[in-house]
C-alpha cells in the first residue's frame, strides 16, 4: 500500500502562514496539534494578533497598543485563548484556583476592551484603561486617598460610554463607530416593540474583555448574546439589554459564594425610521439579592473572574444563568416564607397579649 505524506518543506513558510491566516482560532489551534511543523508555524504571533484584531476591533485601536501583552512566545495567543471562551458558571471548585494571597488591587490594574456588534458587523469599539471611571476626575486626582476610599466603599459601576444626547459624546478619541454619528445603527427588521426586542436579542452581540495588566490574564465578562432585552415603556423608544456572567467567589466576600457581573447597554430606537443610537454601556457587580457590590469587593471579584472555568458552549453559559436565577428565586421564596412565619408569630403574640389583658379586665 502506498503511503501518503505531507511534506511542508515544499512550501515556503510565508505561504503556510498566509494559509493559516485564513483560519479561525479554534481551527488554528487544531492545526497546531497535527505536526511539529504546523505547531511551529501556528505559534507565529502575527497570526494571533490578526485574529485578536478581527475578533475584537478594540484591540487594534491606538489606545490599546501599550496595554496588550507583548510576550514574544505567548502574547496575543494567550490573550485569545483567555478571552475567546466565555466564563462558565459551574461548581464552586473554581474558588480553589483563586490566588491564596491577593495583592493590593487598584482600579488602574485593569483594562477593558469593549466591542458591540450588529448582525456580525462591529458598530462600537472602545478601550477603558482603569476602572471604575464614573466621573470626570483628573488622573492625579483619581489617585488621592480620599477619592480612592470613596471608590472602594461605594457601589461599583464602570461606565465606558455615556451619551446624554447626539452631541454629548464622552472621550470621543477613544471610541470608534461604523457611522459618522456615534452609535448609529439602522435595524434590518422593524415592527411592534415586541418584535424590536426580538430583533435586538437576535442581532446584538457584545464583548467585554477584561485584562489584568500586571499578570497578563484576561477574560470575557460578557455572555455574548443578551440574556435580557426589555423596552422602557415610560420613555420614547428606549431599550435596555443585559449581558454578563456568573462568578463563583469566596465566602469571605459574599455569603452565598456567587456574584453576577451585569453589563447594561441602553439604546434609543426611532421606531418609524428604524435607527438605533447607543446611550450608555456600563458594568457592575450584584450579589444574590440583586444589590450592588462595593468597589473594593468588586475589584477582587473581577480579579477572581479571570481564574474561572471557560466554555465555548453558549448553551452551557445560558444554563448557568438559569441555575443562578433559579437559586435566586429559591432564596427569595425562603426569605418570604421566613418573613411570613415571623409575621404570624408576632400576630400570635399580640393576640395572646390582648386575650390576657381581656381576661384581667
Amino acid at each position: 500500500m502506498e503511503h501518503w505524506q505531507c511534506d511542508l518543506n515544499y512550501l515556503s513558510r510565508d505561504i503556510v502562514v498566509d494559509i493559516m491566516a485564513r483560519l479561525d482560532g479554534s481551527t488554528l489551534a487544531s492545526a497546531a496539534c497535527t505536526c511539529s511543523d504546523f505547531r511551529a508555524t501556528a505559534r507565529d504571533q502575527r497570526l494571533w494578533k490578526q485574529l485578536c484584531h478581527s475578533t475584537w476591533p478594540s484591540t487594534a485601536l491606538k489606545e490599546a497598543q501599550h496595554l496588550l501583552p507583548s510576550s514574544p512566545t505567548d502574547g496575543f495567543r494567550g490573550f485569545y485563548a483567555d478571552s475567546y471562551p466565555l466564563i462558565l458558571h459551574g461548581a464552586h471548585e473554581d474558588a480553589d484556583n483563586f490566588p491564596t494571597q491577593l495583592p493590593h488591587i487598584s482600579p488602574h490594574n485593569f483594562a477593558s476592551f469593549i466591542d458591540v456588534y450588529y448582525r456580525e458587523k462591529c458598530v462600537i469599539s472602545c478601550v477603558l484603561d482603569g476602572i471604575p471611571r464614573t466621573a470626570n476626575f483628573d488622573q492625579d486626582y483619581e489617585t488621592t486617598p480620599g477619592l480612592m476610599s470613596w471608590l472602594l466603599n461605594c457601589p461599583f459601576k464602570a461606565v465606558p460610554l455615556h451619551v446624554s444626547n447626539d452631541e454629548d459624546i464622552e472621550d470621543r478619541d477613544e471610541l470608534q463607530s461604523a457611522d459618522d454619528k456615534y452609535g448609529f445603527v439602522s435595524l434590518e427588521q422593524m415592527g411592534e416593540p415586541e418584535d424590536l426586542c426580538d430583533e435586538l436579542k437576535e442581532g446584538i452581540r457584545l464583548s467585554w474583555v477584561l485584562l489584568d495588566k500586571k499578570s497578563g490574564k484576561a477574560g470575557n465578562l460578557s455572555s455574548w448574546k443578551p440574556w435580557l432585552v426589555k423596552k422602557i415603556w415610560a420613555t420614547d423608544g428606549e431599550y435596555v439589554l443585559h449581558f454578563g456572567c456568573i462568578i463563583p467567589v469566596q465566602e469571605s466576600l459574599l455569603p452565598h459564594k456567587l456574584a453576577k457581573c451585569v453589563i447594561v447597554a441602553r439604546c434609543n430606537i426611532e421606531e418609524k425610521q428604524g435607527n438605533l443610537r447607543w446611550k450608555e454601556i456600563s458594568m457592575h457587580i450584584e450579589d444574590t439579592n440583586g444589590a450592588y457590590v462595593n468597589g473594593g469587593k468588586s475589584l477582587i471579584i473581577l480579579n477572581q473572574a479571570l481564574y474561572c472555568s471557560r466554555s465555548n458552549n453558549l448553551h452551557a453559559v445560558q444554563k448557568g444563568f438559569q441555575q443562578f436565577e433559579g437559586r435566586k428565586q429559591e432564596m427569595t421564596r425562603k426569605k418570604k416564607l421566613k418573613e411570613t412565619i415571623a409575621d404570624w408569630v408576632c400576630i400570635s403574640i399580640e393576640v395572646a397579649i390582648l386575650i390576657t389583658l381581656g381576661y384581667r379586665i
